[in-house]
């Protein structure tokens, strides 16, 4: 049984270079990284603007407070690179420790500048505004609830600075030429700038959190018609392979087992399973499967009258069962549970004279097929259905031509007894065995004896190609045989029919002593028998006939050209086909079986050769025959194989 693919079902991957995760995640994760970059710049900014400021432009800063503070952001970001260490941005479930990190970031960023305005004229410090920075991030890496809260820290981490150093709590740290006078003291200031500050960060933290909820539905959506779209195209170019696969064979088991196998690997379920109508249409047994056990195969065929869902599918519906526990439709669910087997999806196979069979899907969770799964299992059912019923009419005709065969072997076998024994009286009627004839009696005599013979040549050629296509062929024992000499010899035989006809009937035959194949010596005389037989009984009288034998490449090449008829175009393809004989050869002899050549390229092919004809009508015709020469390390006992036998294409002839 094949191996069952996994039936875990996880969904298509966003399609970018980090595969796996959702975009929003993969952004946390390199925004955290950008951060803790810009948080170095920001560190070492506190410490060169502090020099500057005292050194250069005499602002009277509080230099050792703020030197801590931009040290203790280089310190603690030191800290938090090593925690975003451990945060790898290329595998999946990093969303839980990277937001609790950005938290952490921006609470202790909140803190920092907190420290930073109080110790740069609190209040009065122009750095206030660098929290709508950190406002903007928060709504871009955080929630909506997060960046309120945070939101709500700087105005309340602000607030008290301002109220602590006005209070006098907290020292006051006035900035000299920064404004003309301590502002910090001055309740209505105090006020407005916080009251300004908290509507404007609160402001700004809404409208970046709305647009930033915006852009991720509008991403979400973008990352879901992605994955869909990966999916169709998955599908489609699955099923394109499937149809492929499906469509290049004819053999039925071959058809099923591919069809199976493709539907459960693209659709990532446990199994899959076809089963087939049989004769009687109220069973459907099993034909091919792919994932599931010998154990649950075996609970037998369904039986059509006594399955509800089954019934409903040959109507032409797809049955989705989601939960096998809760539906009573099934004829074996205790089976199916034990298989761990918890939803199945059933598709009609439909031929052109209705029902064929059911495909089935597995899977091993509830609720696990989609209405996209439906629409690939019909369109999966459609094609396999085409598939399954030509490779059914392919499964007919050829039990059809078999018994064919069968039948045309068996009749001819039966033919040739009593054919012989008709051949054998009249053979003995026309030699006066039985008494004298008339003139008019053996005139009779001797054309039923023609006519016989024809009919036992028929017989013989209808035996030898039906044996030869039933694979019930004699094999024969090879044994080296000289070409030269099988040669010779039908051309003595055809000698006095060439002089009768007035042919000139040549013989051109190569220096060397013998030219040797491996084969039976009878089948290669019957082979080039039948294209000398052709040659001189197509060719007029005043013609002329040539055998040429010559040694070619590690083969043996046997050419016999006439002067005769010749072959018409229209019929070149058609004459290696049984019973077919040219129309002009019709015309000029009226007797023949049509199976000359036949059985000629069959015998050319199986022992390994080639046939090649060429011809012009009115001008004559060539047949090359190339047989392979045997070597002196070929065993002379080898036997022609059936696999080596001619078939009804045009291996082994070629025709210009």
């Amino acid at each position: 049984m094949n191996q069952a693919p996994t039936s875990d079902r996880a969904p298509v991957a966003w399609s970018t270079s980090h595969l796996g995760r959702m975009p929003v995640e993969y952004e946390l994760c390199m925004s955290l990284h950008w951060l803790s970059r810009l948080r170095w710049v920001a560190g070492g900014g506190v410490i060169v603007a502090t020099w500057v400021a005292n050194t250069l432009l005499g602002l009277g800063l509080n230099t050792l407070e703020l030197y801590v503070t931009g040290v203790a952001i280089l310190a603690y970001n030191v800290i938090f690179q090593r925690w975003l260490a451990k945060i790898q941005c290329d595998l999946t479930g990093i969303s839980a420790s990277a937001r609790r990190l950005a938290r952490v970031q921006i609470g202790v960023d909140w803190i920092a500048m907190a420290s930073l305005i109080h110790f740069s004229g609190g209040i009065e410090s122009p750095a206030i505004l660098y929290f709508f920075f950190h406002t903007t991030l928060s709504a871009i890496l955080l929630s909506a609830r997060d960046t309120f809260l945070f939101t709500g820290l700087a105005s309340l981490l602000l607030s008290t600075t301002a109220w602590l150093e006005y209070a006098g709590v907290l020292p006051h740290h006035h900035v000299k030429g920064l404004l003309p006078t301590e502002l910090y003291a001055l309740p209505l200031y105090v006020f407005s700038v916080l009251f300004f500050f908290a509507s404007a960060v609160f402001v700004s933290a809404y409208l970046a959190t709305r647009t930033t909820r915006r852009l991720r539905a509008r991403e979400g959506e973008m990352v879901q018609l992605g994955q869909d779209l990966q999916r169709a195209i998955g599908q489609v170019a699955a099923l394109y392979e499937s149809a492929q696969a499906v469509s290049s064979t004819l053999e039925l088991q071959e058809v099923l087992d591919r069809l199976t196998r493709s539907t459960a690997s693209v659709m990532k379920v446990k199994g899959c399973t076809i089963r087939l109508l049989q004769e009687t249409s109220t069973e459907l047994c099993l034909a091919s499967t792919y994932g599931l056990r010998d154990a649950y195969l075996q609970k037998g065929c369904l039986l059509v009258d006594q399955n509800p869902l089954v019934q409903q599918v040959l109507q032409g519906e797809i049955v989705a069962v989601p939960d096998i526990s809760t539906d009573a439709r099934l004829q074996y669910p205790a089976e199916a549970a034990a298989e761990g087997i918890r939803a199945t999806l059933t598709a009609p196979l439909t031929g052109k004279s209705g029902p064929l069979g059911i495909i089935r899907v597995y899977c091993d969770r509830v609720q696990c097929f989609t209405s996209e799964d439906e629409q690939f299992l019909r369109a999966m059912a459609s094609h396999g259905s085409i598939a399954i019923e030509n490779a059914m009419a392919y499964e007919a005709i050829e039990h059809l031509e078999e018994a064919k065969r069968k039948f045309v072997l068996l009749v001819t076998h039966e033919l040739r007894s009593p054919i012989g024994v008709v051949h054998s009286l009249l053979k003995t009627l026309a030699g006066g065995y039985a008494g004298s004839l008339s003139t008019v009696q053996n005139d009779m005599i001797v054309r039923a004896l023609r006519r016989n013979e024809f009919l036992q040549t028929l017989i013989d050629d209808l035996l030898d190609v039906a044996a030869g296509k039933a694979g019930l062929r004699r094999t024969t024992q090879m044994a080296p045989v000289d070409l030269m000499t099988v040669v010779r010899r039908i051309h003595d035989r055809y000698q006095a029919a060439a002089v009768e006809k007035q042919i000139d009937f040549g013989l051109d035959l190569p220096e060397e002593a013998t030219l040797t194949v491996a084969a039976d010596d009878e089948e290669i005389d019957r082979a080039v028998t039948n294209l000398v037989s052709n040659a001189v009984k197509y060719t007029p009288s005043g013609g002329m006939v040539e055998l040429t034998l010559e040694r070619q490449a590690g083969a043996a090449r046997l050419i016999v050209t006439d002067s005769g008829i010749g072959i018409p175009d229209n019929a070149l393809p058609h004459l290696f086909e049984e019973f077919y004989r040219a129309p002009n050869a019709k015309e000029q002899v009226k007797q023949g079986t049509g199976l000359g050549l036949v059985i000629t390229k069959d015998i050319v092919t199986r022992y390994g050769g080639s046939l090649r004809v060429s011809s012009a009508l009115g001008k004559g015709s060539t047949f090359t025959v190339i047989l392979p020469l045997m070597s002196e390390e070929s065993p002379s006992d080898a036997r022609p194989t059936d696999a080596l036998s001619v078939s009804t294409g045009p291996s082994g002839v070629s025709m210009s």
